[in-house]
């Protein structure tokens, strides 16, 4: 994904007309942004936010982080360095503004989680594998300021933002493998939004990890 897309995670508890309001089971509304990408929908998804009193889940791929130019410095699983299904930031300015929209979000109280890098489909992939793109997003986010020529300007706090506040996960394609949830637990995430669903789902904790769905919408008549 080229753009950055929303996905909303209904997990409702259907309930009964004849329930009061106050016995009705809460609606839970999760919505998270996939790929975190062009700069203006950073800025327009937070002003939303901060108008409506709304808290986001960004799933950032970190190879828009990394400048077009130095691209070869990233390669996927499997894939040739410079490869990448989502493209890569185009310049270092607009790396460095991207930068400052993840680190404001994160100040403003919204969950910063991790997309993987390469933005690839994982569905073969091995739980060595599923480690070394997690440990890759690690690296390139934590040293993302440095490696374009902006260490001067890298936030106090954003190390340890990097190595202690990225607690969530969600595969792209949501393709899945039997490593993934391995690598998880292993990086030190605490849930998982890597689920499809036929219906609305309350997060339920599997193997360790809270699991969330996204639930098809059905089309057509």
């Amino acid at each position: 994904m080229r753009l950055l897309s929303s996905s909303i995670a209904l997990c409702l508890c259907l309930a009964s007309p004849a329930l009061s309001a106050d016995e009705r089971p809460k609606q839970l509304l999760i919505v998270s942004f996939d790929g975190a990408g062009p700069n203006h929908l950073w800025q327009r998804s937070r002003d939303f936010a901060r108008a409506n009193n709304a808290h986001f889940t960004y799933f950032l791929s970190c190879t828009l982080l990394i400048p077009r130019a130095e691209r070869s410095t990233y390669q996927g699983p499997g894939h040739k360095p410079g490869r990448s299904n989502i493209g890569f930031a185009q310049t270092k300015d607009e790396a460095r503004e991207r930068l400052s929209h993840i680190w404001q979000a994160h100040q403003e109280g919204h969950d910063i989680s991790s997309h993987t890098c390469g933005h690839f489909d994982g569905k073969d992939w091995s739980a060595a594998d599923w480690s070394a793109e997690m440990t890759t997003f690690s690296r390139v986010l934590g040293n993302a300021w440095t490696a374009i020529g902006a260490g001067d300007s890298e936030p106090g706090g954003w190390k340890d933002f990097v190595a202690n506040d990225i607690h969530g996960f969600r595969a792209p394609y949501f393709a899945t493998s039997a490593g993934m949830t391995v690598a998880e637990k292993k990086a030190g995430f605490t849930y998982d939004a890597s689920l499809v669903t036929k219906g609305p789902m309350m997060p339920e904790e599997e193997d360790g990890l809270i699991r969330f769905g996204l639930p098809l919408i059905p089309e057509g008549p």
